[in-house]
């Protein structure tokens, strides 16, 4: 008698089992998980250009290696140079001219060997009329600007360079007219910079 009764419910409840895991075995089957890179997630990015490597972060703007107009060493001692760096209009109707000291004693020759004696600082020194500039087409020698106050409107350095270490300088100078392209910089103890295009 007790077996008839429990017969039946026992029926019920194994057929809901197997039912049971029909369902989860094919919600399984019909659910695979999708990988990190799917070719969906892959079309959402832009792709790089073929050969084009990928950048690790921002660009870093490469350096521009023609800023050097022109280069010229000291009459006292060649291992002194001086690079001119820009020549250009600027407002108020001036000239601005930018260069650079470089001691280079002691620098590494081609081969990687340094050149025989203990490199030396350099003495750099100079009188102030011999910083101008001449205009050609207009046969015009222009010298620096001062301010009211008759101060000069420039950053000169002068003294004892290391050897390695370098100086920037600039001077303002008053404008040659819009038709002059080109002028003569004239730098303390160095030959002139000739025919230096005005920007």
């Amino acid at each position: 008698m007790n077996s008839r009764k429990l017969f039946p419910g026992f029926l019920l409840l194994s057929s809901l089992c197997v039912i049971a895991g029909t369902v989860t075995c094919s919600k399984q089957a019909t659910a695979p998980t999708q990988p990190a890179s799917s070719p969906a997630s892959q079309a959402s990015q832009p792709a790089a250009p073929a050969g084009v490597p990928a950048a690790a972060g921002p660009a870093a703007t490469p350096m521009n290696p023609g800023t050097v107009i022109a280069s010229a060493q000291y009459s006292a001692d060649p291992n002194l140079r001086c690079d001119l760096l820009e020549v250009r209009r600027v407002s108020g109707g001036a000239l601005l001219v930018r260069w650079r000291l470089i001691n280079a004693a002691g620098a590494p020759q081609s081969n990687g060997l340094v050149a025989g004696a203990a490199p030396k600082a350099i003495h750099y020194d100079f009188d102030w009329p011999q910083l101008y500039y001449t205009d050609p087409a207009e046969n015009k020698k222009y010298a620096f600007l001062t301010d009211s106050e008759n101060n000069r409107v420039l950053d000169m350095w002068y003294g004892d360079l290391p050897p390695g270490e370098q100086r920037l300088q600039w001077a303002k100078f008053p404008a040659p007219p819009a038709t002059s392209t080109k002028v003569t910089v004239y730098i303390p103890k160095f030959a002139p910079f000739e025919d230096t295009p005005v920007s």
